[in-house]
């Protein structure tokens, strides 16, 4: 196997395939570990993280680098925040969920990785955990919420620091019903503070769901 470096320093290519260098050998969700000249290699499934999905699929920007602070909106059971955790290896990944047994899953993970903090919360009670969270670079929000624009804004409004943010738009967590590029477009026009640079369709790996990279105006 060999791997090409892929617009950071710790993501890299083999064809279609993309992989996070680690600290460790150890499987997050299954995937495929590698080791290479005396380095570690996650596989980033593409299926199973929509960060991975909107590379694969064209995005073109991407703010993480290795000291950069991250306020995780809906971490889930952390397939995502463990590749982010490769990338940021000098930074801090703050990881708000507010399911418990996915939430457990990210204690487990944090167990083993210094640099991520899990955080039992509803993403909508911003008050709540801001105090815990010391900086935040950037902004990542993948929630499953009709009201998840408000849930990105509010948190903009409260880490103002943040210049740069990713956010998912779950087109039929807000509607089952209206048009898809419809719901999108409201969607974006109700951001604050941040204008879209660039959007992504994640089909086939996801579908009714789009990645918006944001830059704060």
């Amino acid at each position: 196997m060999k791997l090409s470096t892929f617009d950071s320093r710790r993501i890299y290519i083999e064809g279609k395939k993309l992989y996070t260098q680690s600290e460790t050998n150890r499987s997050v969700y299954g995937e495929i570990t590698t080791k290479i000249s005396g380095n570690y290699y996650r596989y980033w499934n593409p299926k199973r993280s929509k960060l991975s999905a909107a590379f694969i699929k064209g995005l073109r920007y991407f703010p993480f680098t290795e000291t950069s602070n991250v306020l995780y909106l809906g971490a889930s059971t952390g397939t995502t925040v463990s590749h982010l955790s490769d990338i940021c290896v000098l930074g801090k990944i703050y990881a708000v969920e507010l399911s418990y047994e996915p939430f457990m899953k990210l204690v487990s993970l944090a167990e083993n990785r210094s640099n991520v903090y899990p955080i039992l919360e509803d993403a909508n009670m911003v008050e709540r955990y801001s105090f815990f969270v010391e900086k935040a670079d950037i902004i990542y929000q993948d929630i499953s919420q009709r009201n998840q624009v408000q849930i990105f804004n509010e948190n903009a409004e409260v880490f103002h620091e943040a210049r740069k943010a990713m956010l998912v738009v779950k087109i039929r967590a807000i509607s089952s019903r209206q048009n898809e590029d419809e719901i999108l477009n409201k969607a974006i026009s109700e951001i604050k503070d941040f204008r879209v640079v660039q959007k992504v369709n994640l089909v086939p790996y996801d579908k009714a769901n789009y990645m918006l990279y944001l830059e704060r105006k």
